[in-house]
């Protein structure tokens, strides 16, 4: 996957996607996403609130942090402008994890996006996850004990 089919303004939301999500800013991932997404996966789909969704970040980090995740990072990104106001993002993350005296791992995993552009601002409208990243860190984290 390539990172230059990206817009500009694609390339800077996700790096702004990348930065909040990093830092477990709430109000700063909130601007990132329609009042409502549908989260897809492995395990199905829902519609789930803006609200919701941003309530269940701090769980998601201590999951994280239990796996041993040290960060996430975007590695590639490839657009597909669907119409004037809907991409297609599919993007690549580099995860790393590192648990205290072991060696780094890195796990890269595909997400699929839909954004929405509406006057220069994008807006997350779908988020697919290719993989089910919980029971990744739970195998992760249950491995360690």
């Amino acid at each position: 996957m390539s990172t230059e089919f990206a817009t500009d303004g694609l390339r800077s939301f996700f790096a702004a996607f990348e930065r909040e999500s990093a830092g477990a800013d709430i109000d700063g991932l909130a601007r990132l996403y329609a009042p409502s997404i549908l989260v897809a996966g492995p395990n199905g789909s829902q519609v789930v609130s803006r609200d919701d969704l941003l309530r269940a970040i701090p769980k998601r980090k201590q999951m994280f942090e239990a796996a041993g995740h040290r960060s996430t990072k975007l590695a590639a990104l490839q657009e597909t402008k669907l119409d004037d106001r809907y991409t297609l993002a599919r993007t690549e993350w580099q995860w790393q994890f590192a648990r205290s005296g072991e060696a780094p791992t890195e796990l890269t995993l595909p997400s699929t996006f839909i954004v929405e552009r509406l006057d220069d601002e994008f807006r997350i409208v779908v988020y697919m996850m290719h993989h089910d990243v919980g029971r990744i860190l739970a195998t992760r984290a249950t491995s360690a004990s």
